[in-house]
């Protein structure tokens, strides 16, 4: 009986949990809708009026959007290729300071963004002729490349290394055997680290307001400027397309690497 009490208790708190996390995003879903030239909930009527308003040329979104996709795109695919090879050294490997260097790769997870960026745009003021682009991309490339390595570790301290062996003593070379045994076997973790790096970087907002330049904005600084000047139900619209697209994001990692790998 009081272990049925307890399980109880811990659904109730686990659905009041789950709730007061939801709850906003549902807030802002519908306070989208709104025909209001404010944010209202519930919404007095239902219009896709600020929805048109994210495609125009007044707002820039579209443009921050543009910005933000094509620093976060080249800065995943950057940081797969050092992350997979960097992951693959501390796990195959048996060396001296290999726990150092594994925290080394993942420490920018650990120096909070606002200190980084700040020591970021020090060095880029003194080297000078650095556009805005790469500067916000060298800093991505670094902050998300601990979620790539991480769960990619998370794979491959599991891995099985004498399957490569195998492939080899059956006539593979290293270049077959690294395609078609270890990065098939590493992929779980690799498209999981990959999808949260992307996400990182597509919303990251505090680095990229010290390092963005007039001439290229991502889309967080574009919504972050916006606010300044006016608060209407664009920002809402603007906040439900990014929550659809994280959405998606998150069923591609389940259906491709299983969210229990994230968790690992």
């Amino acid at each position: 009986m009081r272990d049925d009490r307890v399980n109880l208790l811990c659904k109730i708190v686990a659905i009041v949990s789950f709730l007061f996390l939801i709850a906003p995003l549902v807030i802002i879903i519908i306070a989208s809708f709104t025909p209001t030239a404010y944010v209202t909930f519930p919404p007095k009527g239902f219009t896709l009026e600020w929805y048109e308003k994210i495609f125009s040329k007044d707002t820039h979104f579209v443009d921050g959007f543009m910005r933000s996709l094509q620093v976060g795109v080249i800065a995943t695919v950057v940081d797969i290729f050092l992350g997979v090879t960097a992951s693959l050294a501390v796990t195959r490997y048996d060396f001296k300071g290999k726990g150092v260097l594994l925290s080394f790769f993942t420490s920018p997870m650990y120096v909070p963004s606002i200190a980084f960026a700040f020591v970021l745009l020090q060095v880029f003021s003194r080297i000078g002729g650095v556009t805005g682009m790469w500067k916000i991309l060298l800093g991505h490339i670094v902050i998300i490349l601990p979620y790539i390595v991480r769960n990619t570790v998370a794979v491959l301290t599991t891995f099985n290394w004498t399957l490569e062996d195998a492939a080899a003593s059956l006539g593979a070379n290293p270049v077959q055997v690294f395609f078609k045994i270890t990065i098939p076997l590493a992929k779980p973790g690799i498209v999981a680290g990959s999808l949260l790096a992307f996400l990182y970087s597509f919303d990251e907002a505090v680095l990229s307001s010290l390092l963005s330049s007039p001439k290229f904005v991502t889309l967080p600084i574009r919504i972050m400027n916006y606010m300044e000047l006016t608060f209407d139900p664009a920002l809402a619209a603007v906040s439900t397309i990014l929550i659809v697209i994280s959405l998606i994001l998150v069923v591609l990692m389940e259906k491709f690497a299983g969210l229990d790998m994230f968790l690992k």
